[in-house]
């Protein structure tokens, strides 16, 4: 088992060579300043036309479930308001490996974008503010296993056999090759892009939810999200064990067993419609 500090190590490393653009950390300083309009953030965007295609590509790449196409950022923009696009610019820089999803694991990429979805309506369910936040947590929160993948190629194939020879969930046996988990290597790789914490915590911890933890509620949401996806077999995250859900995060939602069912009746509908493509 490769030694804990080392594995961090060279996840750090890899957000080392994948630094942040300078167009985005301007963009994001400058909806930070919060002196800026709209009109003026989407024309800085728009002078970075790989930028640009990469936003335009995540808008519209099914988990915010837009049924007409998204052509311009500032259409994006109008739509979703500052802050969640500063958060759409800082993850469209890791669409590379948003992209690599389904190369190395067949599913994973549909997994991803359904517990998005999933998050979205149970955000909204739960009226929590700015639910796009929260899907787009949704849909980073099995980054990790890419990076594993990426990294640490051998001990990924050896992940995918205990997987396969005891079935049991892809994070129990990442915990016994590589003594860490794809919910910790993502906290990792992505807390050197500067994501906020409310977007960090949900990533890290949604398959060991804790009540007292910062950003609990988002935190729940994104866990139940992804065991509802696992439920429905939206996609495949690595394994097809549907975990329980967590008693405190379930509480932790006030919601009745209707308002799921309700999410999981808008979820079958997007399918149909071909939102979660």
């Amino acid at each position: 088992m490769p030694d804990r500090a080392v594995i961090r190590a060279r996840v750090e490393g890899i957000s080392k060579i994948l630094t942040i653009p300078t167009i985005v950390a301007r963009i994001t300083a400058m909806i930070a300043s919060g002196s800026v309009s709209a009109a003026e953030i989407s024309e800085e965007i728009s002078k970075d036309q790989v930028l640009t295609a990469k936003v335009l590509k995540l808008v519209n790449s099914g988990f915010y479930g837009f049924r007409q196409p998204i052509t311009t950022i500032t259409h994006a923009m109008v739509l979703l308001g500052l802050d969640v696009v500063k958060t759409i610019v800082l993850t469209a820089s890791v669409m590379d490996i948003i992209d690599a999803m389904n190369q190395y694991m067949q599913g994973l990429w549909e997994h991803s974008v359904g517990t998005a979805r999933a998050a979205n309506a149970l955000a909204v369910r739960a009226a929590m503010p700015n639910p796009e936040e929260v899907a787009l947590s949704g849909l980073l929160h099995d980054i990790g296993k890419v990076i594993i993948a990426q990294t640490f190629p051998a001990e990924h194939a050896r992940i995918r056999e205990v997987v396969d020879a005891r079935h049991c969930l892809q994070i129990e046996a990442e915990q016994e090759v590589l003594g860490v988990t794809h919910p910790e290597v993502g906290l990792w790789l992505l807390k050197k892009w500067s994501l906020p914490a409310k977007m960090l915590y949900p990533i890290a911890y949604h398959s060991n939810f804790h009540p007292r933890r910062d950003f609990a509620d988002r935190t729940a949401i994104v866990h139940v999200a992804d065991i509802v996806c696992r439920a429905k077999g939206i996609g495949y995250p690595g394994d097809s064990l549907i975990p329980a859900v967590n008693p405190e995060a379930w509480a932790m939602l006030n919601m009745t067993m209707q308002h799921l069912e309700d999410v999981c009746f808008q979820i079958d509908e997007e399918l149909r419609d071909g939102l979660l493509a």
